[in-house]
């Protein structure tokens, strides 16, 4: 969808626009210049340092070849949002916590669990459990008793011996906060109520939204957040604390492939269109 939006108001300002499929993409130096192309497409499409921008989406972190291709991007000097670094932090939670910690940022207290023995000191229920990466809510469970715990290690470190699971502290809410982040600005922000019966807020998992109004201290935090990642166009995700103005939020996550869905319909605003401007400046392309 955000691929799709992305391509609709671009080409109402004059871009020309190439939607990659990462899994069969391949670039080319040919009469002095560079093409990247799909792999059914014999035509191509012109790429340069001066007026290339690309958005990088989710799925290409699942493959080092696919990260690759970001890395050969980079070298031609094509602007990145965001760039190879900023998308293998986001991707793995524990180096994004790292890199949060560093900032000076609150967050859940958070533990790496290397293996399915050393955990149990680590833990006080009730806690989050997830997969180091993952998405729109997948590959993260609610426990509450180290026997619920205990038989799920188990039965993932024996499916799979170099799976990679942290825990997390689990702060009790009725929702937590989605921040789009452009540069040196916060474009909205809106607040998703956790599904019932459940304890996640993605809006792809069902979860509904609405907008919502950031205090200042909690504008300073997503930026601070963004920016702790090397990111340019990202989603920070917080739970608000008691005491919003004066004490910080709880950062969750930051989010290298901000999706427009939800927040779009939900704020009214065309999101897409002011990336699109921003990034037609030369000044913020890098």
């Amino acid at each position: 969808h955000t691929a799709r939006r992305f391509k609709e108001e671009a080409e109402k300002t004059g871009h020309d626009v190439y939607i990659l499929q990462v899994e069969s993409a391949y670039i080319e130096y040919e009469d002095g210049g560079y093409k990247i192309y799909n792999s059914d497409d014999k035509e191509g499409f012109e790429i340069n340092s001066t007026n290339t921008v690309a958005f990088v989406r989710g799925s290409v972190r699942l493959k080092k070849s696919w990260l690759d291709l970001l890395s050969r991007l980079e070298k031609i000097g094509v602007c990145m949002v965001n760039s190879r670094d900023t998308v293998e932090i986001s991707s793995d939670k524990y180096r994004s916590y790292l890199k949060l910690q560093d900032a000076g940022l609150t967050q859940p207290k958070t533990v790496l669990i290397p293996n399915g023995e050393k955990w149990k000191e680590a833990v006080e229920f009730p806690i989050i459990m997830k997969t180091l990466e993952g998405s729109r809510g997948i590959g993260v469970l609610f426990i509450e008793s180290e026997r619920q715990i205990e038989s799920l290690v188990q039965l993932l470190f024996n499916q799979n011996e170099n799976i990679d699971l942290l825990i997390q502290e689990y702060i009790k809410t009725d929702g937590d906060i989605r921040v789009i982040v452009l540069g040196d600005n916060v474009l909205a922000a809106m607040k998703r109520s956790v599904i019932e019966g459940d304890f996640r807020s993605n809006i792809s998992q069902g979860a509904t939204a609405k907008e919502y109004s950031l205090t200042d201290l909690e504008i300073e935090h997503s930026l601070l957040a963004a920016k702790s990642i090397g990111g340019s166009f990202t989603a920070v995700d917080f739970i608000p604390s008691e005491n919003p103005k004066k004490d910080p939020p709880y950062i969750l996550e930051v989010n290298h492939s901000a999706g427009t869905t939800g927040i779009e319909k939900t704020t009214g605003k065309n999101i897409v269109k002011t990336v699109i401007d921003y990034y037609s400046n030369q000044k913020n392309r890098h």
